[in-house]
């Protein structure tokens, strides 16, 4: 009786264990949300989704505030108050607010930290950022 008692422990030790790792790479794989701010009273703001697929990320920008023109977006070494100019991974422009991409780059380089996500007025006035944030979980 001791042994079929014991023996049933180990078995719900086991599946519990089972379930725990399974909730965990469910999480692992949850979308990561970053907030973008608004940068020298452009009024836009909005949100970087990123969902980890396999060594890729997908990269959703939905914005607000913006002016429906294509604005170019990229991933840029540095901070919002001081980054490399040349854009280190292009996104596609957000055009009415949207912008979707998938990048040939895993999520965990992209949220270290020492990148920020930049949402620039237009193409005629890229030097210009309207949005930003640092490219971490908040």
């Amino acid at each position: 009786m001791q042994l079929l008692l014991r023996r049933a422990r180990i078995a719900a030790f086991v599946l519990a264990c089972v379930g725990m790792s399974a909730a965990i790479a469910r999480a692992a794989d949850a979308p990561v949300r970053i907030p973008l701010d608004a940068i020298g009273g452009s009024g836009e703001t909005g949100v970087a989704i990123l969902t980890a697929q396999g060594a890729k990320t997908v990269v959703e920008l939905q914005m607000k505030g913006g002016s429906g023109d294509p604005q170019p977006a990229h991933f840029h070494n540095g901070t919002c108050e001081k980054y490399t100019p040349r854009p280190l991974y292009p996104l596609r422009s957000v055009v009415k607010g949207g912008s979707t991409t998938t990048l040939d780059v895993p999520i965990e380089k992209l949220i270290a930290g020492d990148l920020v996500i930049n949402v620039h007025k237009s193409l005629d006035d890229i030097a210009t950022v309207n949005s930003c944030a640092i490219s971490k979980p908040r």
